[in-house]
Protein backbone atom coordinates (compact mmCIF):
# COMPACT_ATOMS: atom_id res chain seq x y z
CA UNK A 1 0.00 0.00 0.00
CA UNK A 2 1.25 3.42 -0.88
CA UNK A 3 1.03 6.00 1.86
CA UNK A 4 -1.17 8.87 0.66
CA UNK A 5 0.22 12.38 0.78
CA UNK A 6 -0.62 14.47 3.85
CA UNK A 7 -3.07 16.67 1.91
CA UNK A 8 -4.93 13.64 0.59
CA UNK A 9 -5.16 12.08 4.06
CA UNK A 10 -6.56 15.34 5.44
CA UNK A 11 -9.13 15.48 2.64
CA UNK A 12 -10.19 11.87 3.35
CA UNK A 13 -10.49 12.66 7.06
CA UNK A 14 -12.74 15.64 6.37
CA UNK A 15 -14.87 13.71 3.88
CA UNK A 16 -15.33 10.75 6.22
CA UNK A 17 -15.82 12.55 9.53
CA UNK A 18 -19.56 11.84 9.82
CA UNK A 19 -20.10 8.27 11.05
CA UNK A 20 -23.78 8.37 10.08
CA UNK A 21 -23.01 8.80 6.36
CA UNK A 22 -21.61 6.15 4.06
CA UNK A 23 -18.53 7.10 2.02
CA UNK A 24 -19.40 8.24 -1.50
CA UNK A 25 -16.44 6.86 -3.42
CA UNK A 26 -14.19 4.00 -2.35
CA UNK A 27 -11.05 2.49 -3.77
CA UNK A 28 -8.60 0.12 -2.10
CA UNK A 29 -6.46 2.77 -0.39
CA UNK A 30 -9.34 4.96 0.74
CA UNK A 31 -11.33 1.99 2.07
CA UNK A 32 -8.39 0.77 4.15
CA UNK A 33 -7.75 4.30 5.42
CA UNK A 34 -11.37 4.83 6.45
CA UNK A 35 -11.60 1.40 8.06
CA UNK A 36 -8.49 2.08 10.12
CA UNK A 37 -9.66 5.56 11.21
CA UNK A 38 -13.16 4.39 12.19
CA UNK A 39 -12.24 0.91 13.53
CA UNK A 40 -13.08 1.68 17.16
CA UNK A 41 -16.42 3.34 16.55
CA UNK A 42 -18.61 0.26 16.82
CA UNK A 43 -21.37 -1.23 14.73
CA UNK A 44 -23.23 2.05 14.27
CA UNK A 45 -20.44 3.65 12.24
CA UNK A 46 -21.52 3.52 8.61
CA UNK A 47 -18.11 4.72 7.44
CA UNK A 48 -16.44 1.67 9.01
CA UNK A 49 -19.11 -0.77 7.85
CA UNK A 50 -18.95 0.40 4.24
CA UNK A 51 -15.16 0.49 4.13
CA UNK A 52 -14.71 -2.91 5.74
CA UNK A 53 -17.38 -4.43 3.47
CA UNK A 54 -15.55 -3.01 0.44
CA UNK A 55 -12.24 -4.48 1.65
CA UNK A 56 -13.86 -7.86 2.37
CA UNK A 57 -15.56 -7.96 -1.03
CA UNK A 58 -12.28 -7.10 -2.81
CA UNK A 59 -10.44 -9.82 -0.87
CA UNK A 60 -13.13 -12.40 -1.63
CA UNK A 61 -12.98 -11.55 -5.36
CA UNK A 62 -9.25 -12.29 -5.57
Amino acid sequence: MNVPHFDLRELWLVQSRDCTQEPQVLDDDRARFIASVHAGHGSGCRQYLAASAYCFRRTADK
